[in-house]
């Protein structure tokens, strides 16, 4: 069972801190069988009940593939993605019983590698409905939306129903957030009963309708998960819902976009007034933005009319205008679908917030621009982390402690913000894990690894002051200087956690960069005077030609800007779930979803048969022994060793990975008898061999003194003898230890663990450091 200790997971069995080095898995599980994100035919047909997801995100019967590939990684926790839709897709409380024993089979399979979970109730601006994934195709019937007329409104930008999918903007949906289907769906979910009271369905408002069949959705799946004895040793806990969207809540003024300069513009950007016209047919003049480096710039206005605008897919006749809300006949077929009654007072179809007296459409005037501004009744400002995140959280972990009472709750805020305060004198506040998001925002947009950056988190934090300067402040130019932006950001990050969450671990949910990179400088190809002059000073202090065009190259953009975000997570001694694993990734349209391009796993095209490790290869006996400070295996020099040296077995994976980065070969401690206090990673290159050291100090309370680690053979290769196939490994790794001895427990196809431990007569009865390095090999090109 896992137990915290102030910042650190701990092994209760034996008082060992765990540092956790996982992975998502996976993206795959946003979406039903059959229908990707870039496909129209299967998408919005009789309401999108009858999808099906099982099987996402792969097969029962490839999981042991799977699992022993992620195994083979190091990977020892997975953030196991599952979305709402994929529970109860046909209707409310009608539950796929397929879908949930599915899981169940997963998660058994995750107890045989010793895998551990916890649950990521995911979701993406609401839905694949609105852009992205998540909650059912119903709630939005619910609400009285139509998702067919959402890309003609610009309700919602559709890949599904986007006119030249190949052509889908790239990071275009997360846009979707601020538009007015997510928008409002999340402002129903929140704070429907303060913003929207008239929306009562079956007696109750619409917002204890959505979230109560949202925590009854979850705790379907951790009641299987008790009954099936899978909680507290497999099933560690649950994150709150991911990514959550504040919808319109403390939005200043309806006719203004948000005036933040920081915040995230792309493409056409309608003011939350004039979403809510375009979506009932309206006409507007909308902003337009691209993003540049140091953020979103307005290009211009562009006009937008639903009724000139229509996609191939809108085969309905309609005579009245496009509307992205379902029309009387529509909206009655759909109650009669689900059995809904509506209110007295919420009969009509038809835009929400003209209904609460929001805007005319008589007159297509905004008559309540400040509406969500204050509170209707008490006219306090509107705090959507504090007023209606925070006591949806406290219902959250009601819910699944009332199944599993030791359930560890990973605490998902709203991201990119500071997180509030929890209230420090509630019991419920306990076994939390501050879990945020973290991307290196530039690159991932871009999709470009850049010779400059931007300290976003600080720089969105006010530590540069105000006013455009401000932005200068936060540049850093070259790579030495963007791997230490990326550390103070996360140090930034695991400040606040332990300030406002509480003394409790920080686990980093996602991280992780896009594949599809561009192989160019960012600069160069632009035309703005000010970006040519910054190229030509970044140029002064980095060389920003391009060395590698094989991702697999220690010199592929992929491989630095991997190298730079995990180096940080390491530096600042900090857990994460990499960004993500999707091993149905294709070459055109990558993850499948919305263009994303960022799972480490893509099969390359090889007519090679591969076969997967044996765990149970090696025997104990099989065990090399070595003793005393600064052992060494080593019998040649680096200089020695050339192409021919490789053995071809410990590189299995690279004619079936086309994603092995070489960043990603980095060892990793899974038990460790006391507190970490530094990790630093060097990967290999042409002319560098791979390095690694850990240090930590020692808890007295620990059972014994042994360290664990994972050490991944690419770049160590492991120091071994003959095996059965006869082949004698040449490759050395050079081990180093401050005290105690070494040895190698066991030899697998792409890694080895080695413990470490000293005995009781060489420990003081004091606290004190220890450190081990490792020192191996550089890359060599077959």
């Amino acid at each position: 069972m896992i137990d915290l200790d102030g910042p650190w997971f701990i092994d209760k069995e034996t008082n060992k801190t765990i540092l956790f080095h996982g992975i998502n898995v996976g993206g795959g599980a946003k979406l039903p069988v059959g229908i990707p994100s870039h496909c129209r035919q299967g998408f919005w047909v009789d309401y999108d009940r009858k999808v099906n997801f099982v099987g996402r995100p792969f097969p029962l019967e490839e999981a042991d593939t799977h699992f022993q590939r992620i195994i083979s990684l190091g990977f020892n926790l997975i953030r196991f993605v599952i979305t709402w839709e994929a529970i109860e897709h046909e209707g409310p409380g009608i539950y796929d019983e397929d879908y949930l024993d599915y899981v169940i089979q997963l998660l058994k399979k995750c107890q045989q590698y010793d895998l551990k979970v916890f649950i990521d109730p995911h979701q993406d601006t609401w839905s694949r409905h609105c852009g992205g994934s998540g909650h059912p195709g119903w709630t939005l019937t619910l609400a009285g939306f139509n998702p067919l007329y959402f890309s003609n409104t610009i309700a919602a930008l559709v890949h599904n129903t986007y006119d030249v999918p190949e052509e889908f903007p790239r990071m275009i949906w997360n846009t979707n957030y601020q538009r007015l289907a997510a928008a409002t769906m999340f402002t129903l979910f929140f704070a429907g009963r303060t913003f929207a009271p008239q929306c009562i369905v079956d007696q109750i408002n619409i917002q204890d309708y959505l979230q109560s069949h949202f925590l009854n959705a979850i705790a379907q799946l951790a009641k299987r998960i008790q009954q099936h004895g899978l909680e507290d040793d497999i099933v560690i806990g649950y994150d709150t819902m991911n990514e959550p969207g504040q919808g319109y809540l403390g939005f200043p003024d309806l006719n203004k976009l948000d005036e933040s300069d920081t915040s995230f513009k792309m493409g056409l950007m309608p003011t939350p007034f004039q979403g809510m016209l375009l979506g009932s047919g309206i006409p507007c003049k909308v902003a337009n933005y691209e993003f540049i480096w140091s953020g979103p710039k307005k290009k211009g206005d562009v006009l937008v009319d639903p009724n000139n605008n229509n996609n191939n897919n809108n085969s309905n006749n309609q005579t009245e205008s496009t509307s992205a809300w379902l029309n009387q006949e529509e909206l009655d077929d759909s109650c009669m679908t689900f059995g809904w009654k509506r209110g007295t007072s919420w009969q009509k179809a038809g835009c929400i917030w003209e209904h609460h007296g929001i805007w005319d459409k008589t007159t297509g005037t905004l008559l309540a621009p400040h509406y969500f501004a204050n509170d209707p009744i008490s006219g306090k400002p509107t705090h959507f982390a504090q007023d209606y995140w925070i006591p949806f959280l406290t219902m959250y972990i009601q819910t699944i402690r009332s199944v599993h009472t030791n359930a560890i709750i990973f605490v998902q805020p709203p991201i990119l913000d500071k997180p509030p305060k929890l209230p420090d004198d509630n019991p419920l506040y306990s076994r939390l894990v501050y879990t945020p998001h973290w991307y290196d925002g530039l690159t991932l947009v871009k999709k470009k690894w850049c010779n400059y950056n931007i300290d976003f988190i600080n720089l969105n934090r006010g530590k540069y002051g105000s006013g455009p300067l401000r932005f200068i402040r936060a540049l850093c130019i070259g790579e030495k200087a963007i791997r230490k932006c990326f550390i103070k950001q996360l140090e930034t990050v695991r400040a606040e956690g332990l300030e406002q969450i509480g003394n409790y671990p920080c686990l980093l949910g996602e991280i992780g960069i896009p594949y599809d990179m561009e192989n160019t400088s960012s600069l160069q190809e632009t035309e703005s005077i000010w970006q040519r002059c910054l190229l030509w000073i970044t140029s002064l202090f980095y060389d920003s030609t391009i060395k590698a065009s094989n991702i697999r190259h220690p010199d592929s953009s992929q491989n630095k800007a991997m190298d730079a975000s995990i180096n940080a997570v390491e530096s600042t001694l900090l857990n994460y779930t990499l960004w993500q694993y999707v091993p149905d990734n294709d070459p055109t349209w990558g993850d499948r979803w919305n263009g994303e391009d960022l799972s480490i796993w893509q099969q390359k095209n090889s007519n090679k048969k591969t076969t997967l490790m044996d765990d149970n290869n090696n025997d104990d006996d099989d065990d090399i022994n070595h003793k005393g400070i600064e052992s060494t295996i080593s019998t040649m020099t680096d200089a020695t060793i050339t192409a021919e040296d490789l053995d071809q077995k410990l590189l299995v994976d690279e004619d079936t990975n086309q994603r092995r980065l070489v960043c990603l070969n980095r060892p990793h401690p899974r038990f460790t008898p006391g507190i970490p206090t530094h990790i630093s990673f060097t990967s290999q290159t042409t002319k560098n061999p791979a390095y690694y050291r850990y240090e930590f100090q020692v808890r007295q309370d620990a059972m014994d003194t042994v360290t664990e680690l994972y050490v991944p053979s690419t770049g160590f290769p492991p120091p071994t003898v003959d095996d059965d196939s006869g082949i004698t490994s040449r490759m050395v790794t050079q081990v180093n230890i401050s005290q105690g001895q070494w040895k190698v427990q066991d030899i697998q196809q792409e890694y080895w663990i080695l413990r470490w431990w000293w005995t009781s007569l060489e420990q003081e009865n004091k606290k004190f450091s220890v450190w081990l390095e490792l020192k191996g090999i550089r890359f060599l090109s077959k």
